[in-house]
């Protein structure tokens, strides 16, 4: 999931009930390879991210993500800035609208990768069946590629599904399911991933290790990463 969907979802989580006026905080990870959407941004390499949040009692949520991508070429870092309005429609269900823009820095093809997108999401928290997300985005802008090379800024179309469940004290299991499909006719690099995976959280550290698939390059890949919250 992308930094404007976990910012959404940590806001539909952690909702704002007792009337407090702002609060903010982060997460800084490490992990053994840096995978959006699917696709590696490290190209094998271990990677580095901090994502923050800042949000108020009227259901605002601003985000800043940076992470590192591949260092032996194309762009050296990632910046994104969200910002996602939730709305808590009772105690078990959320929906919420963000919009955000990718922005790369540093080597070749920086153009190509920068896109914005505004995404529609919703959760519900099913108790002990676990919490259910879902995330439609629509980007103008994103950029497609196929084996011919790089197609332009066609857009496309987002959708996202994921379950949390805790499964034994603080062992939570994780599954995740997207697809891609970019705008236009013909081949137009359209493709899915999935990701199932477990985390184990002790205080403000989590340890997590998930099993990675996507239809393009057809690939799968153990992650394993350790982040702290703060």
């Amino acid at each position: 999931m992308a930094l404007a969907g976990l910012i959404a979802a940590a806001a539909a989580v952690f909702p704002l009930r007792d009337g407090h006026a702002q609060t903010w905080g982060g997460t800084v990870s490490l992990v053994s390879e840096r995978i959006s959407r699917g696709l590696s941004l490290s190209d094998g390499h271990p990677g580095a991210t901090a994502d923050l949040f800042y949000r108020d009692d009227r259901n605002w949520a601003l985000g800043l993500g940076l992470g590192t991508m591949n260092p032996d070429q194309g762009p050296k870092a990632e910046a994104i800035v969200s910002a996602t309005r939730w709305w808590q429609v009772d105690d078990h269900h959320t929906v919420t609208l963000s919009g955000a823009y990718y922005d790369y820095l540093g080597g070749e093809g920086t153009s190509r990768l920068r896109y914005s997108e505004v995404s529609l999401g919703g959760l519900w928290d099913g108790g002990r069946w676990g919490q259910w997300g879902g995330t439609v985005s629509l980007s103008p802008d994103l950029g497609a590629s196929t084996a011919w090379g790089y197609l332009g800024h066609r857009g496309a179309t987002i959708v996202e599904l994921t379950w949390h469940r805790r499964i034994a004290g603080a062992v939570a299991a994780d599954l995740g399911w997207g697809i891609v499909s970019n705008w236009g006719g013909g081949d137009t690099g359209s493709y899915r991933s999935a990701n199932a995976g477990l985390s184990y959280t002790a205080g403000a550290w989590r340890f997590t290790v998930s099993r990675l698939y996507s239809s393009v390059p057809k690939k799968q890949r153990w992650v394993a990463g350790v982040g702290w919250s703060f």
